[in-house]
């Protein structure tokens, strides 16, 4: 994880959000839960509580209720997401082809085909995910 945070801060035009508080952390779980999506792992917990939203080159990596116009709130995406209901999918982030999901039936971070929703790869950790779908 710490590769993924040192690697994002070095990146001159990376938008990186403010951490989150632990406060809208229970509230996001509590609204996706509600919503019939996964629950956001712990890792990816990690980065929100170091960047709270990622937007670099056209990528986002999705927040909770984040500050600004070009961050994406969690919540609102996994609603908007062809993906919404799916109790094992959470959408954390995309680019303009693909969304960076995590499922927990399998416990992988998944690139999926925004247009066929088909997995395109499949990822044990987060960091390589990240970088994927960041194309970092």
């Amino acid at each position: 994880m710490k590769n993924i945070i040192q690697t994002l801060k070095k990146i001159p035009a990376a938008i990186l959000g403010s951490p989150v508080n632990v406060k809208k952390i229970i509230l996001c779980q509590k609204e996706l839960t509600q919503n019939h999506n996964a629950m956001i792992p712990e890792d990816f917990l990690e980065l929100l509580h170091n960047f709270n939203a990622v937007a670099y080159d056209g990528a986002k990596i999705f927040g909770i209720s984040p500050n600004g116009k070009i961050f994406m709130d969690i919540v609102l995406a996994n609603q908007m997401s062809p993906l919404a209901g799916n109790p094992n999918i959470v959408v954390l982030g995309c680019d303009e082809f693909d969304y960076l999901a995590y499922n927990t039936e399998t416990q992988t971070y998944q690139i999926i085909d925004k247009e066929d929703l088909e997995v395109l790869e499949e990822y044990s950790e987060i960091e390589p995910a990240v970088k994927h779908i960041l194309k970092i």
